[in-house]
């Protein structure tokens, strides 16, 4: 039987009260997340509050909006007094947007939060402590679920331990939305291929798990992001253009027999 999270209403919704560090008080660990958005109005007010309803004080929200025309700005200025960096411009797409989202990230620790995903509540803070727990380990995921237009969970999906040649042979053992890395696995990191439109997560995993080796991954049996699945969507089921962007990454990195 499979349990999903629960989650407190409101937590996709409104936000939470704020309660301030006080002087002197030692911080956490500086989280920074980097959101890429287009014309995500319909879903990314959700995943604001998400961030912002963690609880977590020492945090870096940073939004690259593409230049939305949607409604979307208008939400993110709703959020103004809580978001550290936020533009909206045009750019070369989703991974030009993550590249320079990043460039402005100065936390320890890294996440990437699409504009129509969300963060499970306490997911930050887990991380960052089975983080600073197993100090061998630099990159750290979890469980995520699959969610709906209206935020409602349907399917839940346990990670697996991290093995590249999983990965690279048999699919996902985990979910982007659902993963923190510490900065120097970034560092090393040669950035997202901006010609890449719909692969850029396998892009990126793939390239730390060869920078890193297996040994770096942590798995936590914790429910960690929430991916929303609906009609319509950019990333909507295996087509000849997410293949085509397989095979790009595929020759990059050397393993071409799996997809040619």
């Amino acid at each position: 039987m499979r349990v999903f999270p629960q989650i407190e209403p409101g937590f996709f919704t409104e936000i939470a009260p704020r309660t301030p560090i006080p002087p002197g008080q030692a911080l956490e660990p500086r989280v920074s997340i980097v959101m890429p958005s287009f014309n995500k109005a319909a879903y990314i007010e959700s995943s604001i509050l998400s961030v912002l309803n963690q609880q977590y004080e020492n945090l870096q929200l940073i939004i690259m909006d593409g230049g939305s025309t949607d409604g979307t700005v208008e939400i993110i200025r709703k959020y103004d007094a809580y978001i550290d960096d936020w533009v909206s411009e045009p750019d070369g797409g989703q991974s030009d947007a993550l590249n320079k989202g990043f460039e402005r990230a100065t936390g320890d620790v890294f996440g990437w939060l699409n504009a129509d995903d969300v963060y499970m509540p306490g997911a930050i803070s887990q991380a960052v402590q089975a983080l600073q727990k197993n100090t061998h380990k630099h990159i750290c995921f979890g469980d995520w679920v699959s969610m709906n237009e209206t935020n409602g969970i349907f399917a839940v999906h346990p990670a697996f331990d991290f093995r590249l040649g999983h990965l690279i042979y048999e699919g996902f053992p985990l979910n982007a939305q659902a993963m923190f890395w510490k900065k120097e696995v970034h560092d090393r990191f040669s950035g997202f291929q901006v010609e890449l439109q719909y692969t850029m997560d396998y892009q990126m995993m793939v390239e730390f798990g060869r920078n890193e080796g297996d040994a770096a991954f942590l798995r936590i049996p914790k429910f960690l992001g929430g991916f929303r699945r609906y009609k319509g969507q950019k990333t909507e089921g295996y087509t000849p253009e997410v293949h085509a962007e397989h095979v790009q990454i595929a020759l990059r990195y050397g393993f071409s027999d799996k997809f040619l």
